[in-house]
C-alpha cells in the first residue's frame, strides 16, 4: 500500500480468471448484505489514541476504510516555556522552544527531516540564524531525555547551520517537531522538508489493522458497531480460483462486532454455512435497500458480509471502485450481479434460489470482468438462465429454481414450445402477444434485444427440474 502523502496508482479493469482449479461454477446466495446493519455512517466515528476516544471522519479508498483524525498538541512541557537565562542555550535545553509542527509517516520507515542545508546537495527546506530541532515520537512535545524523545538535529556538514535529522519513523506514525534558537532571544527560522511522508501535516490517515477499535454508527443511529480485525483480503485464501478474496490489495475484509444492542456480537451471524466461522465484512460504496435498490450516498456506505451477495458479487471482480470517482458500468454490472445472484427475477427484492446453488456468470463489459465461459459442465446440467440488468432478470430460458415460479414478473415464463419443438410464446416471435414471455436462450440475444449486462447459466433445480 503506498505511504501517506503517496499517490496511489489508477484502477485497472482487468479479465478475471475463476477458471483454474474448479469446474468454473460459483456458489451464490438468498442474503443481500448478510446483516441488519449494513448500512453504516461517515461520520459520527471514533479511534482510541493514546487512551483517549478522539473523532475521525470515515471515507472509502477502493475497497479499504481509511479514518481521518486530526492531530493536535497533547499537552506541554518545560522546553516550550521561555528560559530565565540566556546563557541556557543549545538543542537539549529545557526551555525556549516552541512546536514547528507535526508529520505523518508509515511506521518502521526511515526518512530524513531537512531545512535546505547548504552543502554539496540541496535538500528541501530552509533556515536562517542558528536553529535547534528536536523529533518526538507520537504528539506529545518531549524533553531531551524523555521517552519518546527520538532524535535532535544537526547540521549535516560544516559549512552549515541548518539541521537535519535522520528519522526511524514511531509506531503510530506521528511525530511532533520542536524547534527554536540555539541561543534564547537571537533571530531564527526553520523550514522543513520530509524525504518520505507528511510535514507539516494537520491530519493523519489511519488503515489497515490501525483501524482495529474503530467505532462506527449504524447509518439507523443504532447500534455502535466496532472494529475488532482487519485483513488485507490478498491474505485472505478461499476455495474459488484464484485462491484469494482479491489478489488486488486494495481491499481489507473486516471482522465488526455490535455494541449496545440486540444481538450482540458479529454483525454477520447468519452464514448459511454452518463451518463459516466468524464471517468477515466488505465495504461498499453505495447503499442498498429491502428491495434491492441501490443509491450513491455522500454520507454512507454499504457493509456486506462475505457469505452475501453484495460481497460475493464484488469479489467475483465487479468492484465499484474500478469506476472511479463516479459510477459507471461497474457499478451497474455489480447491481445487476446481485440482482442475478440471488435470482431476484423481478428486480423487487425478492430471491427465487436456494444458498449454494452453483452458477456461472460473465459479462458484456469491454473488456469483461467475467468472460463467457468456454466449456460446459455436463455433470452439473448447466445451459443459460437469464439476461440481467439492475433491474432483475430482463429475459429468460429457465428458472433457476423449479419450485420457485416468478410468477409475480408477467413478462418472463417458462418457453414453451410446438409439436415441432418452437418456441410459440416469444414475445420477439409473436409481435408480444399476450402471454407472451421474454425469452432469450443465449447472452447474445439477451445483450442485443433485451439490453442484459450480466449473463449466467443454472441447472433447472427442483422437482421435475428441467421441464417446463
Amino acid at each position: 500500500m503506498p505511504s501517506p502523502g503517496e499517490a496511489t496508482p489508477a484502477p485497472v479493469l482487468v479479465t478475471q480468471d475463476f477458471a483454474d482449479g474448479t469446474d468454473g461454477s460459483h456458489s451464490q446466495g438468498k442474503q443481500l448484505h448478510g446483516t441488519p446493519h449494513g448500512s453504516v455512517a461517515f461520520s459520527d466515528a471514533s479511534i482510541l489514541r493514546s487512551g483517549e476516544r478522539r473523532g475521525v471522519t470515515l471515507e472509502l479508498d477502493r475497497g479499504e476504510l481509511v479514518a481521518d483524525l486530526a492531530l493536535h498538541v497533547e499537552g506541554t512541557t518545560p522546553s516550550l516555556v521561555g528560559c530565565a537565562s540566556p546563557n541556557e542555550t543549545g538543542p537539549d535545553r529545557s526551555c525556549g522552544l516552541t512546536v514547528l509542527g507535526q508529520g505523518t509517516c508509515t511506521p518502521g520507515a526511515r526518512f530524513t527531516l531537512s531545512s535546505g542545508a547548504l552543502c554539496q546537495t540541496r535538500p528541501p527546506g530552509s533556515c536562517q540564524g542558528a536553529p535547534v530541532m528536536r523529533v518526538c515520537s507520537g504528539e506529545r512535545p518531549c524533553e531531551d531525555k524523555d521517552a519518546n524523545h527520538l532524535v535532535t538535529g544537526a547540521p549535516i556538514c560544516a559549512s552549515s547551520t541548518c539541521p537535519s535529522a535522520n528519522v526511524q519513523c514511531p509506531a503510530s506514525g506521528v511525530y511532533t517537531v520542536l524547534a527554536g534558537p540555539y541561543t534564547p532571544g537571537t533571530p531564527w527560522s526553520l523550514t522543513l522538508g520530509a524525504s518520505r511522508g507528511e510535514f507539516p501535516a494537520t491530519h493523519q490517515e489511519l488503515r489497515g489493522d490501525r483501524l482495529v477499535g474503530l467505532m462506527m454508527r449504524s447509518a439507523s443511529g443504532l447500534p455502535m458497531l466496532e472494529v475488532t480485525a482487519a485483513i488485507n483480503a490478498q491474505d485472505v485464501v478461499i476455495q474459488e480460483s484464484p485462491g484469494t478474496w482479491d489478489p488486488s490489495g486494495y481491499t481489507y475484509l473486516y471482522r465488526v462486532k455490535s455494541l449496545g444492542a440486540q444481538p450482540l456480537g458479529n454483525i454477520c451471524n447468519s452464514n448459511p454455512n454452518p463451518n463459516g466461522g466468524d464471517a468477515l465484512v466488505v465495504p461498499v460504496r453505495g447503499l442498498y435497500d429491502n428491495l434491492g435498490e441501490r443509491t450513491e450516498s455522500s454520507t454512507a456506505f454499504t457493509l456486506a458480509c462475505e457469505y452475501a451477495v453484495i460481497a460475493k458479487c464484488y469479489r467475483w471482480g465487479y468492484k465499484p471502485w474500478l469506476d472511479g470517482v463516479q459510477a459507471g458500468k461497474t457499478t451497474e454490472a455489480h447491481w445487476a450481479c446481485t440482482r442475478m445472484a440471488r435470482a431476484d427475477y423481478c428486480g423487487a427484492g425478492q430471491y427465487y434460489t436456494e444458498d449454494g446453488t452453483p452458477i456461472r456468470l460473465w459479462d458484456g463489459m469491454k473488456p469483461p470482468i467475467n468472460a463467457a465461459p468456454a466449456n460446459p459442465i455436463p455433470q452439473q446440467s448447466m445451459s443459460f438462465e437469464a439476461g440481467w440488468t439492475t433491474d432483475g432478470a430482463v429475459c429468460l430460458s429457465h428458472w433457476r429454481w423449479k419450485n420457485l415460479d416468478a410468477n409475480t414478473c408477467t413478462n418472463l415464463h417458462w418457453p414453451k414450445y410446438d409439436a415441432n419443438g418452437n418456441v410459440i410464446n416469444d414475445c420477439q416471435a409473436t409481435g408480444g402477444a399476450e402471454g407472451c414471455s421474454a425469452i432469450c436462450d443465449n447472452a447474445d440475444d439477451a445483450e442485443r434485444l433485451y439490453g442484459a449486462k450480466v449473463f449466467n447459466e443454472s441447472a433447472s433445480n427442483g422437482p421435475n427440474a428441467g421441464m417446463p
